[in-house]
């Protein structure tokens, strides 16, 4: 099949009085070019802005499961200082055991373990 050109295109690319459309050509292609390197730079700054949003978020999740353990440790506490509160009984051991008190009249023995050299 062979291309044949549009007969009523009466215009010649070399001919040097058709300047008027070597000038809208070069124009044409210079908005391209512009627009194209104002598109990669939006992206370039999207790109860089959706990474930092991405580990903003991943930080927030990090948090919020620390926040959750923090919250239940809380809890866990404030029932034990309840308890400690409320039952003399379980304070008494805590202070026993813990801090090795003793009640009145009573001795504190502490037997330390030996150690045996078999050489």
């Amino acid at each position: 099949m062979e291309w044949v050109a549009n007969p009523t295109d009466q215009s010649d690319p070399t001919d040097p009085s058709d300047e008027g459309s070597a000038v809208n050509r070069f124009l044409k292609i210079l908005w391209l070019i512009i627009m194209l390197a104002l598109l990669g730079g939006f992206g370039y700054i999207f790109y860089q802005k959706f990474g930092k949003l991405r580990q903003v978020r991943e930080q927030q999740i990090r948090y919020e499961k620390e926040l959750s353990l923090l919250e239940d440790k809380v809890a866990r506490l404030t029932r034990e200082i309840d308890e400690l509160t409320n039952n003399p009984a379980k304070l008494e051991k805590l202070a026993r055991d813990k801090l090795g008190l003793a009640g009145k009249n009573e001795k504190i023995f502490i037997i330390e373990p030996t150690v045996v050299d078999n050489n």
